[in-house]
């Protein structure tokens, strides 16, 4: 191995290990395929015949330096969600090059290499894009031959061996499955000075994030105390209470609530808490989490309930930065406020909206199913007196 593919190797090391410090993309497999340049170099020193009388042996310096169209195909998979594997096939193509001799004659140069290659993977995400390096070996075929009218003899080398490789580049996270992806590969041959491969392409991951069972929240942080005053409690008469609440009929704006659940002075759940998940680095509303606020848009809508108040708290799971995380949960917390307004809710300043990232996660960051109960919108009411 030379020098520079020693130093370069070094380098690539940095972000594998530097990417245990944040997630990146969620565990799982994932497929792509990228075409591309390689560059081929070499620089030889050969025999070659001088033609002008009387004939002699001379020597010559063939320097071989071309471009080729090559493509690829890659298969992997991330066990930890910064550290993976990755393998699959390469054709680097067949770069081929030509001199003329000094005097006559010419020498012809061709290279093809193709093969299987893998590599351990690490990534470090930054905001939508993921910065990646990887290191491994490439099992190639590699065919190198030298041959002309100037030469005593034509070469013919073919070489199938195990060949370090390396490389890194960075993937745009475009939708929720799919990637861009655009990286250099550098590939350490004996017979040739520098072999390097750039290319653009396309990933698919599989799987993804998935919508988890409501769960029991943990309590929200303190809040604000309560602005307007609700209405005085009925008279203490005997009264028709169907729902047995403590709250007559003809004055219960909330009916059928559920036995033993604290109530206000028109029989309205004081605890009531909603929760709505959302898919990762996403602030957009499921079609499920849209049908629960259809329910409380109906129910807000009534004219005796323009006293309730209640937080709006967006959360976040640990993927990302600290920032980052800061506001998406606040964009999280903001649609939902906007989907109230549109289905024509009067919430005036009755309602806060606030963004609390990753803090009071409600189950482990570790796992994939804990991380999508963690990102979350709570709707908490705020209005009923203790």
């Amino acid at each position: 191995m030379s020098l520079r593919s020693t130093m370069l190797a070094a380098a690539v090391a940095v972000p594998l290990f530097a990417a245990s410090a944040a997630y990146a993309a969620e565990p799982g497999f994932y497929i792509g395929a990228s075409a591309g340049q390689t560059t081929a170099k070499a620089s030889t020193t050969l025999d070659v015949i001088n033609p002008a009388p009387p004939p002699a042996t001379i020597q010559n310096t063939f320097h071989f330096d071309k471009t080729e169209t090559g493509y690829k195909g890659y298969i992997g998979y991330n066990f930890l969600p910064w550290l993976g594997v990755e393998g699959g096939y390469v054709d680097l193509g067949s770069p081929e090059d030509h001199a003329t001799v000094p005097g006559g004659g010419g020498i012809n140069g061709k290279a093809d290499l193709s093969g299987w290659e893998g590599f351990l993977v690490g990534t470090l995400p930054v905001g939508p894009v993921d910065l990646f390096a990887k290191a491994g070996a490439i099992r190639a075929n590699f065919d190198l031959k030298i041959n002309g009218s100037a030469l005593p003899t034509n070469l013919n080398a073919h070489d199938s061996n195990s060949l370090f490789a390396w490389g890194g580049g960075l993937a745009w996270n475009f939708a929720r499955n799919w990637a861009l992806r655009a990286e250099y590969e550098s590939y350490d041959v004996s017979k040739l000075d520098d072999l390097y491969f750039v290319s653009g392409g396309i990933t698919y991951r599989f799987g993804g994030a998935k919508k988890a069972a409501p769960v029991v929240a943990a309590a929200p942080p303190p809040a604000p105390a309560p602005k307007p005053t609700p209405p005085p409690p009925p008279p203490p008469a005997k009264c028709a209470d169907t729902d047995g609440d403590g709250v007559c009929d003809t004055a219960d704006a909330c009916p059928n609530t559920p036995p033993g659940v604290r109530v206000d002075a028109i029989g309205c759940d004081c605890d009531f808490t909603m929760h709505l998940q959302f898919a990762l680095n996403s602030a957009e509303l499921q079609e499920s989490d849209k049908q629960q606020l259809d329910t409380l848009i109906q129910t807000l809508k009534n004219p005796k309930l323009n006293f309730v108040s209640a937080t709006v708290d967006g959360y976040t799971d640990s993927t990302g930065t600290e920032q980052y995380n800061m506001g998406l949960s606040k964009r999280r917390a903001e649609a939902v406020m906007d989907y109230l307004h549109a289905g024509g809710v009067a919430l005036g300043d009755r309602f806060t909206v606030n963004g609390y990232g990753e803090a009071n996660p409600v189950a482990s960051n570790d796992t994939k199913e804990g991380r999508a109960e963690n990102r979350r919108v709570v709707i908490h009411r705020t209005d009923c007196s203790k």
